[in-house]
């Protein structure tokens, strides 16, 4: 209805709204039914169900957008982490590649590779007499010198033995 053949009420005339014997009860009481109602005309109002049609449809299209996203956003997780591991990866190749570099640069140098020969390799001038140092206090292994007692594969199935025994070995 639209407000042009709306009709303004009547000066003299009380509406429903303005009288107060009435605005409490209307508002109240208007869709119940009650042996007041019973001679009214009003039809009982069906309770609403919890679910409605329109309800059902919403859940379901919110559903299938949450599965829609389900597999890009695992997939979006999946590759910042696999991009992370291979940034830490490149790190790690950028400190390797560093390190030769400065290996390259040492071993281009005639007097560090002279000391890494004399020190690590024993190597001597054929003019100089090398002397190596015993201490008499060094254990000193006296299978690590000569062949050893037992074969290799003998010592292998002692040590499978002795891992199989339950009793505990003492050293």
């Amino acid at each position: 209805m639209s407000r042009e053949s709306r009709k303004p009420p009547a000066k003299g005339k009380k509406t429903a709204k303005s009288d107060p014997s009435t605005r409490g009860r209307a508002g109240r009481g208007a869709g119940k039914t009650g042996p007041a109602s019973k001679g009214t005309g009003r039809t009982r109002q069906r309770a609403r169900p919890a679910l409605t049609g329109r309800a059902a449809i919403l859940a379901l299209v919110v559903c299938v957008i949450a599965l829609s996203l389900a597999y890009p956003l695992r997939e979006y997780v999946m590759q910042r982490a696999q991009l992370a591991q291979l940034q830490e990866e490149r790190e790690h190749m950028e400190d390797s590649v560093q390190e030769l570099e400065q290996r390259s640069s040492e071993l281009s140098q005639e007097e560090y590779v002279e000391r890494e020969a004399r020190t690590r390799l024993h190597y001597q001038y054929p003019d100089e007499i090398a002397y190596i140092v015993v201490r008499p206090d060094a254990d000193i292994d006296a299978d690590a010198e000569g062949e050893p007692a037992e074969p290799w594969f003998s010592q292998l199935w002692r040590s499978v033995e002795e891992a199989d025994d339950p009793r505990p070995h003492a050293d």
